[in-house]
């Protein structure tokens, strides 16, 4: 019997995404107002009376997976846009890549991003390279985990694995958005199941606003979500006082839950930078969960409890968001960005046949070793290159990748929009990179901004001083006019 194709959500196309920047360009340069992900968000409130968050804003800004249709036709409403047929694509179940980029980039040659790039008589099916190379899934979603794409990050995952076993352990990975933080999740989350151990997985992004911004309902919403995971009776309502508060009834849940499955729980909270812009919630809720950790010390029952939080850092720049983000407890991970040797190695996986050389150094002079800006490159040389081509054809394939990089056509335009966009946050951030800019040398950079600059993922910080991370960023800023009083997007 047939089933029912089951879908995943919609995301928008490569002609969305175009639609959708070019829109918030205008109306920048237009009414001179900073267009923001939670001031997109606010004017889908103004809409309909629940609206959108700013982080599903920004998943969306992301060409993220897992956003329904409506919420695409609010943003783009609230931009006054009309969200089209080919705005978005929908996602099957079964599917790793988005069918607008299967259809528009992989079979016409991917036209769109490397546009001029290649001989059009070496390139007339692209078709015939997906029997030849194993074509991943577009770059940015989780690798699975018998992808053959993923570099294994030996250190961290040995230091996650061992913390893992400890009684009340917790782990918090942090890093900018597409380094790679839920690609190791999956993969410590195996590694407690290989353990025996029971796993929830709670994505905040799933949760609706109104439960986001009210504690009490956030911790039900946790424990009813845990309950149905585990396939446990659901009641803890039996165990919620009023009196003693939210916080105390958690905890009370938790410990009668712990005590019921008697084995080690994996509790991961993914995305638990979606409560950020809700300060009032994440001042409580933090405490709580270091609260947590602390009494696992001496409490038996709540030692079987092990807490891995993820975080994107990128998105306190816009709620101006610092130093409530410690917990001072557990363990921080902190993702870096390839080496020379793993970025080769990625490039025999991506069979591409310039793994020895120079080649590799002149693309990592442009992006550095960003987990997601090399896998971009690599995503787009082996799905429009035909794997017969000669070394010649790699060579100016890339080079052309590399000049065209920050241009409307180039390969990084939507990264390098997104990371435009969080800037115009801060008029402070945009000074200090104008200052980079000009400089030959690192300069020393305010403590709160070097902090922001580098939860964006776009410096390195050596003690106080502060250099540009890549000659992507530094092109790119370079193009742009980095006046104050200037917010034109379309000079590059």
């Amino acid at each position: 019997m047939h089933k029912p194709k089951r879908y995943r959500g919609t995301v928008l196309t490569h002609t969305g995404l175009q639609k959708l920047y070019a829109q918030i360009e205008q109306l920048t340069t237009e009414d001179g107002e900073k267009i923001t992900p939670r001031r997109i968000a606010e004017k889908t409130q103004l809409i309909e009376p629940q609206g959108l968050n700013a982080a599903t804003v920004r998943k969306i800004l992301q060409a993220q997976i897992g956003v329904d249709q409506e919420s695409l036709r609010l943003v783009f409403q609230a931009l006054n846009l009309t969200l089209e047929p080919l705005d978005f694509s929908l996602f099957h179940h079964h599917q790793a890549t988005p069918v607008a980029i299967k259809h528009q980039q992989i079979l016409d040659g991917t036209g769109v991003f490397l546009s001029n790039s290649i001989d059009r008589d070496r390139c007339r099916d692209v078709r015939q390279v997906r029997s030849k190379i194993d074509v991943p899934q577009y770059p940015g979603s989780p690798l699975p985990l018998d992808s053959k794409f993923y570099i294994e990050r030996l250190a961290i995952q040995t230091q996650a694995y061992a913390e893992l076993r400890q009684p009340g352990s917790l782990i918090w990975i942090k890093a900018p958005h597409k380094m790679g933080k839920s690609s190791l999740l999956l993969r410590i989350l195996h590694q407690a199941k290989q353990l025996g151990y029971h796993t929830v997985h709670l994505d905040f992004q799933q949760a609706d606003q109104s439960i986001l911004s009210n504690l009490d309902r956030l911790l039900r919403w946790m424990c009813k979500t845990i309950s149905l995971q585990l396939q446990t009776e659901c009641c803890f309502e039996r165990y919620w006082d009023c009196e003693l508060g939210c916080k105390v009834s958690f905890i009370i849940y938790l410990h009668h839950l712990l005590e019921q499955i008697n084995q080690p729980l994996v509790l991961s909270l993914n995305e638990i930078n979606c409560l950020f812009e809700y300060p009032d919630v994440y001042r409580e809720f933090l405490p709580l969960l270091r609260s947590l950790n602390e009494e696992a010390r001496y409490d038996q029952v709540l030692q079987n409890l092990r807490l891995v939080l993820v975080s994107s850092t990128d998105t306190c720049v816009s709620l101006n968001f610092h130093h409530q983000l410690r917990l001072n407890t557990g363990l921080t991970l902190r993702l870096s960005e390839f080496s020379l040797e793993e970025v080769q190695r990625l490039a025999l996986s991506y069979q591409l046949p310039w793994e020895n050389s120079s080649l590799v150094e002149q693309l990592m002079d442009w992006v550095g070793g960003h987990p997601f800006l090399i896998q971009l490159a690599f995503y787009h040389l082996a799905t429009s290159i035909p794997s017969a081509s000669t070394d010649e054809v790699f060579t100016y394939q890339v080079q052309q990748l590399l000049r065209e990089a920050t241009t409307l056509a180039g390969t990084y335009q939507n990264h390098l929009r997104y990371i435009w966009l969080a800037l115009q946050a801060d008029s402070s951030l945009l000074l200090t990179i104008e200052q980079l800019i000009n400089s030959q040398e690192a300069i020393v950079v305010d403590s709160s901004v070097a902090y922001k600059l580098e939860s964006l993922g776009i410096v390195r910080l050596e003690g106080d001083c502060a250099t540009l991370r890549c000659r992507l960023y530094y092109n790119f800023f370079k193009k742009k006019n980095l006046s104050l009083k200037s917010v034109d997007y379309c000079t590059y």
